[in-house]
């Protein structure tokens, strides 16, 4: 029997039947850092954000039947105060979307809108048994929000 779910940021629902899929999400940002007397930059976890700071934000997914997934959408909206970098998504096997109005339609990665990305999506046309792995996207730090990191 095929599953059907819809995933949204840190948790799931489905219109059919709901598989058993986990997702963690982590932030960092690149800092600088001195290695044998060279400075490089490394991503380190996000601890406090600045005005200008890119984030690269990562969703751990992972299905946890012993049965395929099928049609698994990732949503992820773009927080206030942010602003999504055009070309950033990556997720390896899926297929990756942008909308420009709160979720109700998606379109590929093409920066044809004067509008601001406001979610992001992640979509696999199925999930393996047990199958796990990452999706990822950037964010510019546009205004300062402590509600950013909550």
């Amino acid at each position: 029997m095929r599953k059907f779910c819809y995933l949204v940021a840190l948790m799931f629902a489905s219109t059919t039947f709901a598989a058993d899929i986990s997702l963690t999400m982590h932030a960092e940002k690149e800092v600088p850092v001195t290695i044998q007397g060279s400075v490089v930059p490394m991503l380190k976890p996000v601890r406090k954000v600045n005005v200008g700071d890119t984030l690269v934000i990562t969703l751990r997914y992972k299905n946890n039947e012993n049965q395929e997934a099928y049609n698994v959408n990732i949503d992820n909206p773009i927080p206030v105060g942010t602003r999504f970098i055009s070309g950033s998504g990556a997720g390896k096997g899926a297929v990756f979307y942008v909308s420009y109005d709160n979720g109700e339609s998606y379109e590929e990665d093409i920066r044809v809108h004067n509008k601001p990305v406001t979610h992001v999506r992640w979509s696999f046309e199925n999930l393996a048994a047990n199958a796990e792995g990452e999706v990822s996207f950037n964010l510019k730090i546009e205004k300062a929000d402590h509600q950013l990191m909550r």
